[in-house]
């Protein structure tokens, strides 16, 4: 008999962003999964948004429920699903299905297991009495990385014993370098001159991202009289912000704001280095797609990319909120081609950890564990 499993999501988007990471990881998880074995069903905690059409587009099917956090009526909304659906196992992603979640699972003697994607620096207030007394009711708790599971055993009192890492990952065969043609065909659309390097950042425009110092790092090197482009792509509240920051640096004929950019591999193709000025993260997926790209990266050494980017050899790391180390990382990937090139072979070798599939074949071994099919 197959297991029913049910991921429940606080929100699948973010506000000012089109595809939030927890979104695209659904995507690449539900067609992995054993469908001999599993069944997946998918209920977000708040209203319908951008995500849910992009989910839906990818032959998800989820529900919406559109409460509020502190909705009671969520848990027994969830503990009606969980019975009409004959639910064996909750998978449960953010604070406000991990409360309610944690709740239905011991009113409904089903498993659960919580899910947690980074360390959060503004852990909330009201979260911590939730955690203390919902953490060890908790049967399974899942990882990113080492340092989200130090999270989740410091701060939402999840037994260390209980928690597994599994490391995210990207379909690596989706990730391949375009041709010549079309990388020049891309930059001329984007009016990036041929032979300018291309050093970019990819994802959300908000705190946690750093772009500031992206920005500020982007004006120390175009001080020293490099020539380069500047491409941020990726949409968020803090766009208009940024750029007025450019303005202010007098940075914006090198900037490129792209918004939200469909074609992830295409423009990484286009890149001769990616930057990760994050100043908290998890694993965020877009390090896994550079490394299977084989784009030279410089990051910071915050959280889960501390643990992933291994300094010299698949990328170059520095301190976050530091633009002087950030510009000076760079530059040393610009002026060192052959130091560039090796660091982005060394990269998709390491690539092949990281595949999806991998992370899929290890949630399903805790999934049968636990569930006990």
């Amino acid at each position: 008999m197959k297991a029913q499993v049910l991921h429940i999501c606080d929100k699948l988007g973010r506000k000012g962003s089109s595809v939030h990471g927890v979104s695209r990881l659904f995507s690449w998880w539900w067609p992995l999964f054993d469908k001999e074995r599993f069944d997946l069903h998918l209920v977000a905690l708040r209203r319908d948004d951008g995500s849910h059409k992009f989910l839906q587009e990818k032959g998800i099917e989820l529900l919406s429920l559109d409460k509020n956090k502190f909705d009671l009526f969520a848990y027994r909304d969830i503990v009606h699903i969980i019975n009409s659906k004959k639910i064996d196992l909750l998978h449960l992603h953010g604070y406000g299905a991990s409360n309610i979640g944690v709740l239905a699972a011991r009113k409904t003697n089903i498993k659960c297991i919580v899910h947690e994607h980074f360390v959060d620096p503004a852990y909330p207030v009201y979260q911590h009495p939730f955690d203390y007394f919902l953490g060890r009711n908790v049967d399974k708790g899942i990882a990113n990385c080492q340092s989200v599971k130090a999270f989740m055993v410091s701060q939402r009192h999840i037994p260390k014993h209980k928690i597994d890492v599994i490391y995210n990952g990207v379909p690596i065969k989706d990730f391949t370098r375009y041709s010549e043609s079309a990388i020049e065909a891309e930059k001329k659309r984007l009016g990036i001159p041929s032979g300018v390097p291309v050093i970019a950042t990819i994802g959300r425009l908000d705190k946690q991202k750093g772009n500031q110092y992206f920005l500020e790092a982007a004006k120390i090197i175009l001080e020293t009289g490099r020539t380069a482009r500047f491409v941020l792509a990726g949409d968020g509240p803090l766009m208009e912000n940024l750029q007025d920051t450019c303005r202010q640096l007098r940075i914006t004929d090198h900037v490129l704001f792209t918004g939200h950019y469909e074609n992830i591999p295409l423009l990484q193709s286009i890149t001769d280095i990616q930057v990760f000025p994050s100043l908290w993260e998890g694993t965020t997926l877009t390090i896994f797609e550079a490394f299977a790209i084989g784009i030279p990266v410089v990051s910071t050494d915050v959280d889960g990319l501390g643990e992933v980017v291994q300094n010299n050899k698949t990328g170059l790391v520095v301190p976050p909120k530091d633009s002087r180390s950030l510009a000076d990382r760079i530059l040393e990937l610009i002026n060192n081609p052959d130091k560039a090139g090796k660091i982005g072979v060394n990269a998709r070798k390491e690539s092949k950890k990281y595949d999806i599939e991998q992370c899929v074949r290890k949630m399903e071994s805790i999934y049968a564990r636990i569930s006990g099919k």
